[in-house]
């Protein structure tokens, strides 16, 4: 019993250290750098209207169910001018909780091959590969991720029927962070074998019920339905881009690698010592490497294809082979991949890269579960040159791969003063111009006690502006509003508001403001195309046409 206690207060202290060190050094090496005017502050400025008493679907326009934005209310809350910079920490640390979750999952569904340092090493490796260059804000697909894979660690770790509820809960809950996670709370229930429980199917139903019981309540079921179904892109995002050649590679690649570490495939012996570390290699050292140039390159995204198809590979083998003693480890790694799957529908980012770190966790602790037949040295030295390449990669890849951004070089002008809530954030020269001219035309606006509406981007500006938006959404774009109903909602808004509103309408693409100043397509934004066809130019600024 006194060694079963240390060992857990071990533990815990191990999981601690990491949880706390790695989002911290990472936060105060990265959080400073760059910010987008497109994507950054989008979910934060939902967060903002919720607190503002707001009834989502109703009052304003949201394709996504809210638990998200009201993950973040308490940094718009007490962030004030720090709102970005904290925030940032946040989304740090859950990538580092999901690193440190999917770490014990697999150590626990494969017997314990990790001890704590290789913990830690695994660990890094995978925070590292998933949070790679991707765009560090508040984001409805990272909350859904994280919800995740908690609820998938406390189901691995937790015996007790309470924490088995509680993990199904944190599952289910998801799907109200983005509707692509409908689908693994339900299967997970089959992987795990917990189908025969009824109180388990209640439980992933329940976060659904609560929901609709909210929306009758307030009176936004009709508006909530006509907004959370206005994308239907599944096809094209979550099974044509998967039909590429890195998945089928990966497939061979893992399947091959098992087939080699299997010592009972071979017949002749005097091959089978060469054919296990030729497999250990295959399932450890490859994909490393790929990761490495992946990361080091900006090409992640097709190598996390490779990834999730060596993760197959290894599955399909394990089943055509009727491998009994694994039964156990193919459940988490089909739960790993759909994970990965629901992470990847999305119009901007349909890649499972943000689960690569956890997928290649499962593919080394499938090398681990066969190191009593290959040289442990050989094991500790597979991974530690894994954890060098793709760790200092990540180094190097970080400051340079900045999302819309300029390399860490270029990030010279700090937003203090000039993003309501940047303070501590650092953006390059463009950015920087186009942000001060913005918030000195809504100054000027403001000067004249009229409102203004910011269109077609900068949702981040509303976030700490010192006035509410008076437009039912943040971000005006067409994967926000993709019918017209919704577009027809917001243009009706601003006829409402005619006469008391000035619209500030963007005269260069923020997409691109790192590279240089593009004239705005307005054939992109149909609210953009109506305020220019409807309303009448009263003024312009360097960026910004003022539209009364």
């Amino acid at each position: 019993m006194w060694i079963k206690t240390k060992l857990t207060d071990r533990n815990v202290l191990v999981s601690v250290a990491f949880l706390v060190i790695a989002p911290t050094v990472a936060h105060l090496l990265f959080s400073w750098r760059g910010f987008a005017p497109v994507d950054d502050g989008f979910t934060l400025a939902y967060s903002r209207r919720i607190l503002e008493g707001q009834v989502p679907h109703h009052d304003f326009i949201i394709i996504r169910p809210f638990l998200s934005p009201l993950i973040h209310t308490p940094f718009v809350l007490f962030g004030g001018e720090y709102t970005y910079w904290l925030s940032r920490f946040f989304v740090w640390f859950q990538f580092a909780c999901v690193s440190w979750a999917w770490v014990s999952i697999v150590n626990r569904a494969f017997d314990n091959p990790f001890n704590s340092t290789t913990k830690i090493v695994v660990a890094l490796i995978s925070f590292a590969a998933s949070v790679h260059y991707f765009v560090l804000t508040a984001w409805h697909t990272v909350d859904g991720m994280f919800l995740a894979s908690i609820g998938t660690w406390m189901l691995l770790t937790r015996r007790h029927t309470t924490s088995r509820v509680v993990g199904y809960l944190l599952i289910a809950a998801a799907y109200l962070c983005k509707q692509s996670f409908l689908f693994v709370a339900p299967l997970s229930v089959l992987l795990l074998g917990d189908w025969r429980e009824k109180k388990y199917w209640l439980t992933i139903a329940l976060p659904a019920a609560v929901y609709c019981a909210y929306l009758v309540a307030t009176g936004s079921l009709s508006e909530a339905v006509l907004q959370l179904a206005s994308q239907s892109g599944i096809v094209s995002t979550g099974v044509g881009s998967y039909l590429n050649l890195g998945i089928l590679l990966g497939i061979l690649a893992g399947y091959g690698s098992m087939f080699l570490l299997s010592t009972s495939t071979l017949p002749l012996p005097h091959i089978e010592p060469i054919s296990r570390y030729v497999g250990a290699c295959l399932l450890t050292i490859v994909p490393a490497f790929f990761i490495a140039v992946g990361l080091y390159r900006g090409t992640l995204g097709t190598v996390s294809f490779g990834v999730v198809g060596m993760v197959l590979g290894i599955v399909l083998y394990r089943v055509s082979s009727r491998v009994t003693r694994v039964e156990g480890k193919v459940p988490i790694a089909l739960i790993a991949l759909l994970l990965a799957w629901s992470t990847s529908l999305s119009v901007g980012y349909n890649w499972p890269t943000l689960l690569l770190g956890p997928l290649f966790t499962i593919l080394i602790a499938f090398a681990y579960s066969m190191s009593e037949s290959l040289d442990p040295r050989f094991i500790r030295s597979t991974l530690a040159i894994a954890g060098v390449a793709i760790v200092l990669s990540f180094g190097v890849s970080r400051p340079y791969y900045i999302y819309r951004e300029q390399p860490s070089s270029g990030l010279t002008e700090s937003l203090d003063g000039v993003l309501p809530g940047g303070r501590f954030i650092y953006t390059n020269p463009n950015t920087y111009d186009f942000l001060v001219d913005l918030d000195n035309a809504a100054d000027e606006v403001s000067a004249r006690n009229r409102t203004y509406v910011i269109i077609p981007d900068v949702p981040g500006y509303w976030v700490q502006a010192r006035q509410t938006n008076p437009l039912p959404l943040d971000w005006p774009q067409p994967v926000e509003l993709s019918n017209q109903y919704l577009v027809d909602r917001v243009t009706k808004e601003l006829e409402a508001k005619r006469g008391e509103t000035t619209i500030l309408v963007q005269k260069v693409q923020a997409f691109d403001l790192a590279d240089g100043f593009v004239p705005l397509d307005d054939d992109q934004y149909e609210v953009v195309k109506y305020v220019r066809a409807n309303f009448s130019k009263t003024d312009e600024t360097e960026f910004f046409e003022l539209y009364e």
